[in-house]
């Protein structure tokens, strides 16, 4: 009995597990979002003036709605696996818009965990 021809050749994938180019190229428009929103976020913190002031809404707020109708696009295209995308967006011009409050309270909050960890360790 002869041993079977050796083939060399990878095995090819099946097509389910086949790759389909580019992940982001698939999700633009969630990335369009997600751009959106951190371009909402940067700027409401460059322009803000102190820590705890509210920034401009003349500024934050279109840029959350150019965000919020981006992400209900890539919604309504349904583009699988572009909702961490466009969620992101959302959340930081969302917190853009409220950015000295938002800062505030992750301080506070902050704060918090930092007591409650040392509190934890010593009783």
């Amino acid at each position: 009995m002869e041993p079977a021809p050796k083939d060399d050749r990878p095995l090819a994938r099946p097509a389910h597990l086949a790759s389909e180019g580019a992940w982001l190229a698939h999700r633009k428009v969630g990335a369009v979002a997600a751009v959106l929103g951190a371009l909402a976020f940067l700027l409401a913190a460059v322009t803000s003036g102190q820590l705890g002031t509210t920034p401009d809404w003349r500024l934050t707020v279109p840029l959350f709605v150019a965000t919020a109708v981006a992400a209900g696009i890539s919604a309504v295209r349904r583009e699988v696996g572009a909702y961490p995308l466009w969620l992101v967006g959302l959340g930081l011009a969302g917190a853009a818009t409220v950015l000295g409050w938002f800062l505030m309270m992750a301080i506070v909050v902050g704060a918090t965990v930092v007591l409650i960890l040392i509190l934890h360790a010593l009783f």
